[in-house]
């Protein structure tokens, strides 16, 4: 393997090695010990992203959800602090996507 080759690329090439028997004690538990730094890892990222959302809904009097709305159908304007918060929403939607994959609580 190179390192032009992707992890995806990677990930799948080492799948494929489990598949005909290639199974390793020392990789399974690499493998297991990634995807648990990779869960504590987006669950901080959602402790500071809510963070950041908490600060937006003080700071305009509004909750996320309401702000979402709002935004989605054009009512808020252009303010630069409002398409920061929806994509602070964004960021949250796609990690929580992340954890519930690694929980096996989603398909992908």
């Amino acid at each position: 393997m190179g390192n032009k080759t992707s992890l995806e690329e990677k990930l799948h090439t080492l799948a494929r090695v489990t598949a005909l028997g290639g199974d390793d004690r020392v990789i399974e538990q690499t493998v297991t010990k990634l995807l648990a730094y990779t869960a504590d890892r987006h669950r901080q990222d959602l402790e500071d992203i809510a963070a950041k959302l908490r600060d937006l809904e003080a700071h305009f009097e509004m909750a996320s959800a309401q702000f979402a709305e709002q935004f989605q159908r054009g009512e808020l304007g252009d303010d630069e602090a409002f398409f920061r918060w929806d994509a602070l929403l964004e960021m949250q939607r796609r990690v929580m996507q992340r954890l519930a994959l690694l929980r096996g609580d989603a398909s992908p």
